[in-house]
């Protein structure tokens, strides 16, 4: 059956937005930190040094996924650090190979409820553009203008050090980061005697910047350890405005290589120009077949399993673009698609984006010739309910709509006379969005106990922006999934000079705190969202 688009839902269907816009105003009126929030930074204030260090050791140890011996170095490294704080902590295997994921448990007597605490201790290349210093030798620095600046000693033991200083090392903030704060929160808690009040599983993943290729078979092997209530994904960034968010969703993603061909040689553009089919005029005309000016993908049947998104996941995503005007400010922008419309909104629908067009040259190496090929790269942004598997067909559909065969493999070109006819088209796995339900009692506990910890209300976003690969553990569980992200926004996570906010850091560690201990309580009180 065909939905209906959600921007005329979002028109169309007012009735109740008032009732949760007037939650979510209430939630966010400032607060005071709760007094087990200030406790924890109590001990934390007395142990930076010692937090630091162990971050700091982390950090320099190298984690590419593709490093085997490395690789294991680091989880081997992880599995000793929780085993330290009294949790039962070995290594999970997948059947299929690939990194192995640490595993670590803490079975509190008469929890009722358990949890599980997710990031991945793999991390992304550092080859391509030059990092100010060795990515895997930590630096504490000052940012001033967004730039890196001095380099500051570590504090002496019993000494805190300035929140808004910067750790630059590869995967301080994309995730090693997100351990550290685990592996304080438990010394926190056991320092002043407290216990967590939950059933906690530590699960890190190896390989989630490799692709996770091996995760579904891990997950499956596994399960019965793995078990939970609810699982807890401690990646990514908090909101650009600084704000903590809690994320329900992920964005799916397919990509898409399309390669057009034109004459078997290069021709002078004197002589055969607007005679012989041009490849990169046709690409130009396949993209603009594929995508209007302000993003609407035209391909027809693309939208037709899309699930159609509640008011509440509307309103909540709307809410996110308070800073829309900064950021296009920041980003050199006058307009923005679809009429300036909300980001928060149009990350809740498909996206086609062109990542990428290649034929013959430009500037200096450019030629008066007609090229011989031209290429596109896309990826699709997804939302619930879209296959990959479907789109790839409705897509090639729409291709051979605009008169071309597909070929899948560049050898069945060979010596064709009709190579203007043929579109190359290859795919990768790609997979598919998750979005977890605003009615899942969960979403309203975590939200209070975030309120306790920031002594503010997090903002409620129904879909991050980005893709991760959740629809592993929805296959596998029938848990809620929930991200938490804790990490600045502005931490350069995938490219030089990566880097983690101090006071991001000591925020995660008394999140984690919070989560393990605060949580039974607001999970059985009164709901939030109604």
């Amino acid at each position: 059956m065909k939905r209906r688009s959600l921007l005329v839902l979002f028109t169309a269907a007012f009735v109740g937005t008032t009732s949760f816009t007037t939650v979510l105003a209430a939630q966010r009126a400032p607060t005071a930190p709760s007094a087990s929030r200030a406790a924890i930074d109590t001990w934390r204030r007395a142990n930076e040094r010692r937090i630091l260090d162990e971050a700091f050791t982390l950090f320099a140890m190298p984690n590419l996924a593709s490093d085997s011996v490395g690789i294991r170095r680091v989880a081997t490294h992880l599995v000793t650090a929780f085993a330290a704080r009294g949790f039962r902590a070995e290594l999970l295997e997948a059947p299929t190979g690939g990194p192995p994921a640490v595993f670590a448990e803490r079975l509190v007597p008469g929890a009722t409820r358990t949890i599980v605490l997710y990031a991945h201790y793999d991390g992304q290349p550092v080859a391509g553009a030059p990092w100010d210093g060795d990515p895997f030798r930590p630096q504490l620095r000052r940012v001033q203008n967004g730039v890196a600046g001095d380099t500051v000693s570590l504090p002496q033991p019993g000494q805190t050090i300035d929140p808004n200083l910067r750790i630059y090392a590869r995967s301080a903030s994309d995730d090693k980061g997100p351990i550290i704060a685990m592996l304080a929160a438990f010394d926190a808690l056991a320092a002043q005697q407290r216990a967590p009040e939950v059933n906690v599983k530590i699960f890190l993943e190896g390989e989630e910047e490799a692709g996770s290729r091996h995760l579904g078979d891990l997950l499956r092997a596994h399960r019965e350890r793995l078990n939970a209530d609810a699982w807890f994904f401690m990646d990514g960034p908090v909101h650009v405005s600084g704000a903590p968010q809690v994320v329900l969703g992920v964005r799916g993603v397919v990509g898409l290589e399309i390669t057009l061909y034109g004459p078997n040689r290069p021709l002078h553009s004197g002589h055969y120009g607007n005679w012989a089919p041009n490849p990169a005029v046709a690409a130009a005309h396949l993209v603009a077949s594929m995508r209007d000016r302000d993003g609407s993908i035209t391909i027809a049947g693309f939208h037709d399993d899309v699930r159609v998104a509640t008011m509440n996941e509307l309103t909540a995503a709307r809410a996110l673009s308070t800073t829309d005007d900064s950021v296009r400010t920041s980003l050199g922008l006058t307009r923005t698609e679809a009429d300036g419309a909300a980001l928060g909104e149009r990350i809740m629908r498909p996206a086609l984006n062109v990542r990428g067009l290649r034929a013959g040259g430009t500037a200096a190496t450019a030629t008066n010739s007609v090229p011989t090929s031209a290429s596109i790269s896309i990826d699709f942004r997804l939302v619930p309910d879209q296959e990959p598997a479907r789109l790839r067909e409705v897509v090639a559909a729409h291709v051979r709509a605009q008169g071309y065969e597909i070929i899948s493999d560049p050898s069945a070109l060979g010596a064709r006379v009709d190579r203007e006819r043929v579109a190359l088209m290859q795919w990768d796995d790609g997979y598919r969005s998750v979005r977890t339900s605003f009615d899942e009692p969960v979403v309203s506990a975590v939200q209070r106990v975030m309120r306790e910890v920031y002594g503010r209300a997090p903002l409620l976003a129904p879909t991050l922006g980005g893709s991760l690969p959740l629809f592993h553990f929805a296959d596998v569980f029938d848990a809620p999934l929930i991200t938490i992200p804790t990490v600045n926004a502005d931490n350069n996570q995938h490219a030089p000079n990566e880097n983690l906010r101090v006071g991001n850091l000591w925020d995660a560690i008394a999140l984690v705190a919070g989560l393990v201990t605060e949580l039974p309580r607001a999970w059985d009180a009164p709901r939030v969202v109604p």
